[in-house]
């Protein structure tokens, strides 16, 4: 039940202990159990929760008091939970920050302050103009204040990707510092802000006297406190050794299906993960939903990238023309995405060789399959240029039972037959077919690293989904993650050379 953090104070979550907290955020209609007018408090109406038993969360407002909790699961051996996800990171292009709703830090450390900011994203921008790296902005006021901790000699280090910090000169007084806690480096010491389980936003280490404290803001319905992410991790690559393209029919094929080998993939340095949708995964819709499932991806790339620290999730998108189609490339680190955009109908009409072109450039036609396998090998020309040992990952199509989707096994014919007939390819690129739902709900076989990067990752496609359009893709697919099932391998041992 992690969804988008908002400033919205209206949901209280009920702890493990049976006490109330607010989450900045809000629930689905899924979650809802029931409503009970005429409840005179907010008080009352948590007292209202506690007494049934399981009752996971409330809303109180206009006197009416409404019940939320998880829905029943139809599988065996399914504990339902609920987490708040305080730190979320935001990429505006002009700057990258972390933001916090609800907090506020005390006024004794604001710095400067400036009226008239429209938004959280405008003071962070303002805030990396001025060279600060703490702000806070307060939605009723429309102020922006800069915040600056007390000279120290103590190391600071803000919540940012699991490895690495924000690090900033300085510390925070007893108003702010939470819990002592033992540490012998401010690595260690950094590893304690657990934001999900302690709703802190950074910690502070003395060398010289081995100490470790968290740091929490204080509640403000209001606020949002924000920190600017400084650039300390390259955001391209410098060394390739190896490239893995994943060619699938939908944005999130690959991670449902390939997700073990892209953990690998992107957790080397010097290896470039290449993912190409041959579809828009519109599912005929065209109310946004093909969109959304594109910063869903792009997400779960970021959360990838924050997992292994080796790259600042820093987004660059740019149109690339490839065969005479304009097509939208995202990068993320060590990551490609190719977005080609044909409709899902257009899409099982081409690999039947029909003419069709896709949603987002319409004059730009694809005659026939043929003409889809020339752009798929110009990009893969293009991003494994002169790099030895390459591979691709696709859909089972052999000997399909007709249980996986119909472009899933399209998307892999097309893609085995580019890779085993053509001259550059058919000695050099090793390939592997992944099942899809032929094994949807075989046994978990994923090992406990790759398996919670996977939950993590899904998790923050939902979030990425749900900025932009109302569908909880976790709850459908969440039951079947962990499992990633192979197909016969194609090994080969040549090195590539185009």
């Amino acid at each position: 039940m992690v969804l988008v953090n908002t400033p919205d104070s209206t949901l209280a979550m009920m702890t493990a202990s049976g006490q109330a907290m607010v989450y900045p955020q809000s629930l689905d209609d899924p979650f809802k159990s029931g409503s009970v007018s005429n409840v005179a408090t907010n008080d009352a109406c948590v007292a209202a929760c506690q007494a049934k038993g399981n009752c996971a969360g409330v809303v109180y407002a206009g006197k009416t008091c409404t019940f939320y909790q998880p829905k029943a699961s139809s599988f065996g051996g399914i504990a339902a939970g609920w987490v708040n996800k305080p730190v979320v990171n935001v990429d505006t292009g002009a700057v990258q920050y972390s933001s916090m709703a609800l907090a506020a830090l005390p006024k004794a450390y604001v710095k400067e302050m400036v009226p008239g900011i429209a938004s959280t994203k405008d003071c962070a921008v303002a805030a990396s103009q001025k060279k600060f790296t703490l702000f806070g902005y307060n939605q009723k006021t429309k102020v922006c204040n800069f915040y600056q901790p007390v000279t120290s000699t103590k190391a600071l280090s803000l919540v940012n990707t699991p490895l690495v910090p924000v690090a900033l000169s300085g510390s925070f007084g007893s108003d702010v510092a939470v819990k002592a806690l033992a540490a012998t480096s401010a690595s260690d010491c950094y590893k304690l802000c657990i934001p999900s389980q302690n709703n802190c936003f950074g910690s502070v280490f003395d060398s010289a006297a081995k100490s470790c404290a968290t740091y929490q803001a204080g509640f403000d319905a209001a606020s949002t406190l924000g920190w600017v992410i400084l650039k300390t991790l390259p955001d391209t690559m410098s060394t390739v050794n190896q490239v893995d393209f994943y060619i699938t029919a939908h944005q999130d094929d690959h991670e449902l299906f390939m997700s073990a080998p892209i953990y690998n993939s992107v957790k080397t340095q010097s290896t470039k993960s290449v993912f190409v949708y041959l579809s828009a995964g519109d599912a005929g819709q065209t109310d946004g939903w093909w969109r959304a499932r594109e910063t869903g991806t792009i997400e779960a790339t970021k959360t990838w990238i924050n997992l292994f620290g080796l790259y600042a999730p820093t987004q660059r998108t740019e149109t690339v023309l490839v065969k005479g189609h304009n097509i939208q490339k995202v990068s993320v680190g060590n990551v490609m995405h190719y977005f080609i955009r044909l409709t899902e109908d257009s899409f099982g009409q081409v690999l039947s060789n029909q003419k069709r072109a896709p949603i987002d450039q319409p004059k730009e036609f694809y005659a026939n399959s043929q003409a889809l396998k020339d752009v798929v090998k110009a990009i893969i020309v293009a991003e494994a240029t002169k790099i030895q040992k390459v591979t691709a990952s696709y859909s089972k199509y052999l000997d399909d039972e007709g249980i996986d989707h119909y472009l899933h096994v399209g998307a892999g014919k097309m893609t085995a037959e580019l890779l085993n007939a053509d001259p550059l390819f058919k000695n050099c690129v090793s390939h592997q077919p992944y099942y899809g739902y032929q094994k949807w709900l075989d046994a978990v076989n994923m090992q406990d690293m790759e398996l919670w990067a996977q939950r993590a990752v899904w998790a923050n496609v939902g979030v990425g989904i749900m900025s932009q359009y109302p569908r909880n893709v976790w709850s459908e697919h969440s039951p079947a993650l962990g499992r990633t099932y192979t197909s016969t391998a194609i090994t080969k041992t040549t090195p590539c050379n185009f």
